[in-house]
């Protein structure tokens, strides 16, 4: 599928995103007493505020009924954080399904910088914050993304929590929402995920949820959510878990860069050009 306007650049204006005094409020109110929140809900309320209103692609393809996984780029640029892109497909999803019909997310647990000052300040001031976060909303935390060494721990129980997730899922809900680079690329392009992603991905799969890709980058001045087919994980047995891991993962950022325009697709547009024109010249 491709943007309404094959020939939309991406734009350089910024979208504003803006957080109400009041929500901010009644979220730091939230994290402070350990009170669970409805994230489809926050989310609602974060899209409303948004300015120009986001633009929304093919939200018929979002799953009727049956729990899925959603999986979606990291979008980043100057001024905007793919916190957004999480927040409107949220807002899309609750509005399509049962308004409490929640997506358990995953999120990082901390941010990390190569300097010893913030590495010793911020890093564990954002720790403390982000897990708040994560429990007042449902999410599995997990490390930054490669994890450091120290991190790895934490990186397999937060992978063991979320196919925990993934089991219980087959019984209708809850879904789960990746999004599988797990941190920035320089220009917004696509990148390779870190290692494992890509099995963790798979073993989920395995479970009988379908994955929803979603393709979101600002067009034209509007922040868009394009959302494509769902689709299940084709991986041939008998391979080693290094190769398995490689053609999972390219088999999802495929389908999340077909969603994309042309200059956002970094290193998977060859192999996302040779999908669009196998399926347009496909018989019908």
């Amino acid at each position: 599928m491709e943007w309404a306007s094959p020939d939309s650049k991406v734009s350089g204006a910024v979208t504003r995103l803006r957080y109400a005094p009041g929500w901010v409020l009644s979220v730091t109110r939230s994290v402070l007493l350990g009170r669970r929140r409805s994230f489809a809900a926050d989310a609602q309320r974060l899209v409303e505020g948004m300015t120009p209103r986001p633009r929304v692609e093919d939200a018929h393809h979002i799953p009727p009924a049956g729990a899925f996984i959603v999986v979606t780029n990291h979008y980043y640029k100057p001024g905007y954080t793919a916190w957004w892109g999480v927040t409107l497909i949220a807002a899309v999803i609750a509005q399509t399904r049962h308004a409490d019909d929640e997506v358990v997310w995953t999120m990082t647990n901390r941010w990390t910088y190569p300097d010893w000052l913030r590495s010793h300040v911020l890093t564990p001031l954002t720790y403390q914050v982000f897990t708040r976060l994560a429990r007042m909303w449902g999410f599995v935390s997990m490390p930054p993304m490669p994890p450091r060494p120290q991190y790895v721990p934490e990186g397999a129980r937060a992978a063991r929590q979320l196919l925990a997730r993934g089991a219980s899922a087959t019984g209708g809900k809850p879904s789960i929402g990746i999004v599988p680079e797990g941190h920035d690329s320089p220009d917004g392009s696509l990148i390779e995920p870190p290692v494992g992603t890509g099995r963790l991905l798979l073993h989920l799969a395995e479970h009988g949820l379908p994955l929803l890709p979603v393709g979101v980058a600002e067009v034209d001045s509007v922040l868009t959510a394009c959302f494509g087919p769902p689709f299940e994980l084709q991986v041939a047995r008998g391979r080693d878990r290094k190769e398995v891991d490689h053609l999972a993962s390219t088999q999802v950022m495929t389908a999340i860069g077909a969603l994309l325009p042309h200059e956002l697709r970094g290193r998977y547009g060859a192999q996302i050009e040779e999908v669009v024109t196998s399926r347009a010249t496909a018989p019908r």
